[in-house]
């Protein structure tokens, strides 16, 4: 079991796990999952309910998250030369991530929560090039959806077995990615199909 892990169910409540996705947030790195993880333990535990531990988690997700996207959108391409961000969106990464915004757009926000290593330079990324607000919100709180409900709940079912909590998140994670495949060729199909139709005769 992760030390991080520990430390939160060890000496952590509800709000140092909140700090610590924050923090995660912001492109250190702590697995967000790890974070979810813990608030659903102490939701078994009886130290929060599960709403009140899901909204809580989804405050610290989104502080974190809109704070570097806002930092990398005031900042603009400049924000590729300052520290921290300089640090966090490394030339093999701003390659990679401009790659996929080519290819999948705003999507690719949604994508990137559940992309470790990705997450916070994508998001800072979103900031540079000057996404509306609303739209990454939008995105960011999709994927939030899609991980934090089921990640929270595998750690009250789980919390007293949490080498399998942990192994069943590995494997969520993987059906999350596959679908995002599968979601991601459907959309190249259709984006294909688009570009080669006929233009209609009136």
């Amino acid at each position: 079991m992760p030390d991080v892990l520990q430390f939160l169910l060890s000496h952590g409540s509800i709000a140092l796990i909140v700090l610590a996705l924050i923090v995660a947030g912001l492109g250190m790195p702590i697995p967000e999952d790890i974070m979810l993880l813990a608030a659903g333990v102490l939701v078994f535990r009886g130290e929060v309910s599960y709403v009140e531990a899901l909204v809580a988690c989804a405050i610290g997700v989104f502080l974190g998250d809109t704070t570097i996207f806002l930092l990398a959108r005031r900042l603009g391409p400049a924000a590729l030369s300052r520290r921290p961000l300089r640090w966090l969106i490394t030339p093999e990464r701003h390659a990679k991530i401009e790659e996929m915004f080519a290819k999948y757009g705003s999507f690719i926000v949604f994508m990137a929560r559940h992309m470790a290593g990705l997450r916070a330079p994508t998001f800072a990324m979103a900031g540079i090039h000057k996404m509306p607000i609303t739209k990454f919100w939008l995105w960011d709180g999709l994927g939030l959806c899609v991980s934090a409900p089921v990640v929270i709940g595998i750690g009250y079912w789980l919390a007293d077995n949490l080498d399998e909590a942990r192994a069943l998140m590995g494997r969520f994670e993987m059906v999350v990615l596959c679908v995002l495949a599968v979601l991601l060729l459907g959309f190249l199909i259709w984006r294909k199909v688009r570009k080669v139709e006929p233009p209609q005769e009136h």
